[in-house]
């Protein structure tokens, strides 16, 4: 048979997908075959053909043609216009504009903009499933790849090559590759290939001690599709004057399980994706924790299986790398692993709607992949940041992000509904005793700052609770607010500095000095709590300060019922 005869017979690869060694490797099945049904759907002339798909196998065949359009498609390329706040070194700029911006002190004044082209992944694969198209999730991808898989700028080539359309190298390549895998196979020998950390996270092709990373090369060729069914998340993080950065990028990489099914469930999660912007990034790609991607993309994968009497997955774990570019080298900041988890998906869903300040629902996160409750260590949250982060304190808590008390009190609220609901001849589990020890110690907290305002300002509520705005919201004198201010940042700074003992002797000497009304059976169950498990307490104690430190802006008609 002559070379020309062999080039021309089509290339047949069967992949099963639990003989695959990594998850990369299984998205990477799972993406080839999104891009194929892609490539059909936007009316390319040459594709893959997929000859059969299963739950755990899939068998695709290639001509030299179709998979030379494939890699094609695949690097693509496209020249963008980019906005920049400061000049590009030895580049001349396409234009430049000005922007009125207000600093965090609200004080407006006008900026440079300077704008470049620049080249990035076309993505078009993507942009038929993103329901925005060309828009901020495509943006996103492209970003990502650009900064960080392909940070490096030898590594860009293979997108570079394609302004010019000429045909991607890598697929010529890899097509040669393959021909000649496919006659080692036939005689019982592997072919493998070095694998380079732009389509593998943590692979190198030669590391620093000379150990070459390899892998078969059919199974290589997989590893070249992951993104397209992978979620990119931009994780935030906020300095102490409450000015928010962004660092890197998080992927949260799926593990298929169900073949067939996940190539289902991830078509329909791309094309159902938020469209809505914040910061020139679609909302809900912005996270506080590297691990709420991993919860945003099961959340996502969740709503197309309400159908069935139990949420059920395609895939078998989510795995999540925090990757950032520093200097010339692509950090890997911090890797984990999710595992599925219906329980997991419906308490998480309320958290995603209710919570807004990135403190509070951080460790509210962390605590749910952990099973700890609610409340727990967030003294240590509130240690490294200023104290009016979270204690409102007119003119000095940041206006960049909700304040952290009012979603701890729509979280008591809401505790106190909950327990309101349960009937009297149900027993309490563990987690209704645990409720209700956070509404007495609440409630504690809750008489002491009233109390204690009261004393401080000379004013009762009574003597305004009839004076309201327009919308119907109690209108609080400036100097009660103050008062209020002033007794729960004393108390919230007095306790962040105590542990154990001394934490003790202050909460009763302090919060225990003004009249409280606890049946009997509930101040025990506080006081066992003091002295058995003084932490919780603590937690408990602070956070309620928290909630109760902010009742209204000031007398502009910006109030709020107690």
């Amino acid at each position: 048979m002559s070379k020309k005869q062999s080039e021309q017979e089509p290339l047949i690869l069967e992949y099963n997908l639990f003989d695959l060694p990594t998850a990369q490797h299984k998205a990477g099945l799972a993406g080839l075959l999104v891009m194929v049904e892609s490539m059909k759907s936007r009316g390319l002339t040459a594709f893959p053909a997929v000859t059969a798909i299963t739950d755990r196998s899939a068998t695709i065949s290639f001509t030299k043609q179709s998979f030379q359009a494939l890699f094609d498609d695949l690097y693509d390329a496209t020249v963008l216009e980019v906005d920049s706040r400061k000049k590009w070194a030895n580049q001349q700029p396409k234009r430049t504009y000005e922007v009125e911006i207000v600093d965090l002190k609200g004080n407006q004044k006008k900026e440079i903009r300077y704008v470049y082209d620049v080249t990035r992944p076309k993505g078009a694969f993507l942009e038929a499933l993103y329901p925005d198209h060309d828009g901020l999730w495509l943006n996103l991808w492209r970003d990502m790849v650009w900064d960080s898989l392909r940070g490096i700028p030898k590594t860009r080539l293979v997108y570079t090559e394609r302004l010019t359309k000429q045909s991607s190298a890598q697929g010529i390549d890899l097509w040669k590759s393959l021909q000649q895998a496919t006659t080692l196979r036939k005689k019982g020998e592997i072919k493998t290939q070095g694998i380079a950390s732009s389509i593998y996270i943590g692979g190198q092709d030669i590391n620093a001690e000379k150990v070459s990373f390899r892998g078969r090369i059919e199974q290589n060729l997989l590893l070249h599709f992951w993104t397209i069914v992978t979620c990119v998340f931009v994780p935030r993080f906020y300095s102490r004057d409450g000015t928010a950065s962004q660092s890197g990028y998080v992927l949260a990489i799926p593990e298929p399980s169900d073949l067939s099914s996940f190539v289902e469930d991830v078509t329909a999660l791309l094309r159902s994706l938020q469209t809505e912007k914040s910061g020139g990034r679609p909302r809900t790609a912005l996270i506080d924790l590297p691990e709420e991607g991993g919860l945003e993309y099961l959340y996502h994968l969740s709503r197309h299986r309400v159908q069935r009497t139990e949420v059920g997955y395609s895939l078998a774990a989510l795995e999540l790398y925090h990757l950032e570019k520093q200097g010339n080298n692509i950090r890997a900041l911090q890797s984990s692993r999710i595992l599925p988890d219906s329980r997991l998906v419906a308490l998480y869903e309320p958290l995603r709607r209710i919570c807004r300040n990135p403190f509070f629902k951080s460790q509210r996160l962390r605590n749910l992949l952990t099973g700890n409750t609610w409340h727990n260590g967030f003294t240590v949250v509130f240690g490294p940041y200023p104290w009016e982060f979270f204690v409102h304190r007119d003119g000095e808590t940041p206006s960049t992000f909700p304040f952290f008390g009012w979603d701890v009190k729509r979280t008591f609220s809401s505790i106190e509904r909950d327990l309101k609901s349960i009937g009297g001849d149900k027993p309490m589990t563990e987690k209704d005793l645990d409720d209700a020890l956070a509404v007495r110690i609440y409630d504690l907290i809750r008489w002491y700052v009233n109390q204690r305002t009261q004393d401080k300002s000379g004013l009762k509520y009574s003597d305004f609770k009839d004076k309201t705005d327009e919308k119907g919201r109690v209108v609080y004198p400036e100097r009660y607010r103050e008062a209020r201010q002033k007794v729960c940042s004393d108390a919230f700074l007095a306790m962040r500095s105590r542990r154990e003992k001394d934490f003790i002797e202050y909460f009763i000497g302090t919060i225990c000095s003004v009249p409280q009304f606890l049946p009997r059976t509930e101040y025990l169950a506080v006081s066992n709590a003091l002295i058995n498990d003084w932490s919780r307490v603590k937690d408990l104690s602070m956070l309620a300060l928290s909630a109760e430190s902010y009742i209204g802006e000031s007398q502009t008609g910006k109030g709020e019922d107690e």
